[in-house]
């Protein structure tokens, strides 16, 4: 917007310059800078289109002792296009602490849900789940252990990596890679579930 207000005053400083003086003689100049500046309006119309373009945010939820793992995951999840939200990078000195780990999970639009003996404890995993499930994210789950997932998971697909660290983040890649929302999570089945039933 400064670009063309710039541009505008320009014009109009021409104008006047170009009033004073024998105006058939500017009128090539005013005619290159007229196309100048429209050049440089669309040049900058479609710069700030381009930087005004929402990212979306990925939070990656996990038990304190899978740290190591999601260092990892962090590292290659951050060439991707989207933000991803990790605790350990987002949460900054005098924050508190569950206060911006509820907004990162509030900003994001799907949430990385690392399975793993110890996110499977439910005194852990039972209120980290319920804050997904009342914001109606989209839910990715990972699984990097054999633990069993928790009830509640057992009817998402998840990305497997267990054996090979590679094949479960091409897996996880691909499902971030869909604009369309994934099937939200929810606590409870819907009314349509029950009617079907």
């Amino acid at each position: 917007m400064t670009v063309k207000m710039i541009l505008l005053a320009v014009l109009c400083a021409l104008l006047i310059f170009l009033s004073e003086h024998n105006y058939m003689d500017g009128l090539d100049t005013l005619l290159m800078v007229v196309g100048a500046a429209s050049g440089l309006i669309l040049v900058s119309s479609v710069i700030g289109s381009r930087s005004s373009k929402v990212v979306r945010k990925v939070f990656i939820l996990y038990a304190p002792e899978d740290t190591e793992f999601v260092s990892k995951l962090y590292e290659a999840l951050k060439i991707s296009p989207y933000r991803i939200l990790w605790d350990k990078k987002e949460v900054k000195v005098g924050d508190h602490i569950e206060k911006k780990t509820n907004q990162l999970l509030a900003s994001s639009s799907d949430v990385i849900f690392v399975i793993s003996s110890h996110s499977t404890n439910p005194e852990w995993f039972e209120p980290a789940f319920a804050k997904v499930a009342e914001q109606n994210k989209r839910l990715l789950p990972v699984l990097i252990d054999d633990s069993e997932p928790p009830e509640a998971l057992k009817e998402f697909m998840f990305a497997d990596f267990r054996e090979s660290f590679d094949d479960g983040y091409l897996s996880l890649r691909d499902s971030l890679r869909e604009v369309k929302r994934g099937r939200p999570v929810s606590k409870k089945p819907s009314t349509d579930e029950v009617a079907a039933n």
